[in-house]
């Protein structure tokens, strides 16, 4: 476990373990570096997985400033987090919603750093401006909902529940995300969210920039990504989509096994071309 200095002074929080390659995961909104912490030994088993927290949440620096909360501010993070645990070496970069904008945001700032990417449940942004608009309504909702009754409680309801901690969220592995989500402030997600998820750029026009391979995988029970997923699958210039059965919004969480199996036979190929 380690922290790395952003280019604002803000601390961010890492941790690697394993061999290479290196496995960058970004965490959704709201979530913590735990989300991952479950089936770390297993992947670091083919790969090094590293897992952190963006500013605002878990363990990282939680700045009072909204200024410091941007899109580019994150990927910049990400930078210093990839290259305080991996080197010079490229990585996959695995993103679970928010997280895969990230992802696609980094791969597009420093192609040459990225040797793969894991799309989770996430999409490239939305090019209608009332679309936009809904997804940061349904941000700010959610903001001023943990900001009036706090995070745990905010956990109780369904929705929440189920797009944070699975669709079984007393499993090991939903009780550790659990415990990693409340060691946040809210004050910390709230402003990522109103900073950085929800004023998420256009990336559409700009996928076809990208050459990576790219694992996209999407829940079976998760609708509002299945349309997202088709549109990046086909305009991404390598990507193979994935429908993973009986799962949800955190993929990960709700069909773990299933989940690894995609990912190992992902880094696999890509390793051995």
């Amino acid at each position: 476990m380690a922290t790395i200095e952003a280019s604002d002074g803000a601390k961010i929080f890492y941790r690697a373990a394993g061999e290479a390659p290196p496995l960058i995961l970004c965490h959704a909104s709201f979530s913590s570096h735990m989300h991952w912490i479950g089936q770390e030994e297993a992947l670091g088993a083919f790969c090094r997985p590293i897992s952190w927290d963006y500013r605002g949440h878990g363990l990282s620096e939680a700045p009072d400033e909204p200024e410091r909360y941007s899109l580019a501010q994150v990927v910049e993070d990400l930078a210093e987090v990839h290259k305080a645990a991996a080197g010079d070496t490229p990585a996959f970069i695995g993103g679970l919603s928010v997280g895969g904008i990230i992802g696609l945001s980094y791969a597009l700032a420093y192609p040459e750093r990225v040797r793969g990417l894991l799309l989770f449940n996430t999409g490239p942004g939305f090019k209608k401006p009332e679309a936009l608009a809904q997804w940061n309504d349904m941000l700010e909702r959610a903001a001023r909902k943990m900001e009036d009754v706090g995070m745990e409680q905010y956990l109780q309801g369904r929705r929440a529940s189920a797009e944070l901690l699975g669709l079984q969220p007393e499993s090991p592995l939903g009780v550790q995300a659990r415990e990693g989500i409340l060691r946040s402030s809210v004050a910390g997600l709230t402003r990522f969210a109103r900073g950085v998820a929800g004023p998420v750029p256009n990336l559409v026009d700009r996928l076809a920039e990208l050459s990576h391979p790219t694992l996209v995988l999407v829940g079976s029970e998760d609708p509002n990504f299945q349309r997202a997923a088709e549109v990046m699958t086909a305009k991404l210039q390598n990507a193979r989509r994935v429908v993973l059965p009986d799962a949800g919004h955190v993929v990960n969480l709700d069909q773990p096994e299933a989940w690894m199996r995609e990912v190992q036979t992902f880094l696999s190929e890509v390793e051995a071309r």
